[in-house]
């Protein structure tokens, strides 16, 4: 699931805070993106520690063991390091500081969720896939094609919502989104999001074109050499 807003939002997708079980092999998965009139290629490296979200403009890195992740801006060659407390930090003092503002009354979410298993059968990369819709209220709309042969990592969807923290009270309505996903089951390759506001209307669609299983060097996760580390804005 890939939203374009703050410069890190098109890895949301990638981010994995457990590992993988053991059993499970290392992951490769390489998507198309499609925001407007903008298509991207992204691709997700994912083993039993680390996970990688790579595009031509920014990377994330997450370390499962120490919750520790790197964002990586190609087009400024700068990095910076975080952790998943200082980022959920980061989104409740968002939202707490926006509580009683026109700002919480224009982004705020209501309604509940609705979650339905819709007919047809699909295979994507060579997976057979379910279909399922998703909505909330009036604000978002998820078209979700599901993998069942392909389990994500335990708390995949955890780990997803935080790629939203910057986004505030939105944050919290994706935070609804992914919780319903838990209950699906499988591996989403394929995800068309619908998000309105009172002042605008964004679709997005993120569909796996390959899936590769198999050992993945160390080297994938390397940060590129030259990049200038700068502070975390999510930091206090």
């Amino acid at each position: 699931m890939t939203l374009r807003g703050p410069r890190f939002l098109p890895l949301a997708a990638a981010l994995l805070l457990v590992a993988l079980p053991t059993s499970a092999q290392d992951l490769t998965v390489v998507s198309k993106v499609t925001f407007g009139d903008r298509e991207d290629t992204q691709t997700q490296y994912m083993t039993s520690e680390r996970s990688r979200s790579s595009d031509e403009r920014s990377d994330v890195i997450i370390h499962f063991p120490t919750g520790a992740l790197t964002f990586i801006d190609h087009e400024k060659k700068e990095y910076f390091e975080t952790t998943i407390e200082e980022m959920a930090s980061f989104m409740d003092r968002m939202v707490r500081d926006m509580k009683g503002t026109p700002a919480e009354a224009m982004f705020g979410v209501s309604g509940e969720a609705e979650v339905e298993k819709l007919p047809g059968k699909q295979k994507i990369a060579g997976y057979d896939c379910g279909r399922y819709s998703i909505s909330i209220g009036d604000a978002l709309e998820l078209d979700l094609w599901a993998a069942p042969g392909l389990k994500p990592p335990p708390r995949y969807f955890d780990g997803r919502k935080l790629a939203y923290a910057a986004m505030g009270p939105l944050g919290k309505l994706y935070e609804r989104m992914f919780d319903e996903m838990k209950n699906i089951g499988g591996y989403p390759l394929s995800t068309a999001v619908i998000l309105r506001t009172p002042v605008s209307r964004t679709q997005t669609l993120t569909e796996a074109v390959e899936v590769k299983k198999g050992p993945i060097p160390a080297s994938a996760f390397d940060l590129p050499s030259g990049y200038r580390k700068k502070k975390s804005p999510y930091a206090r």
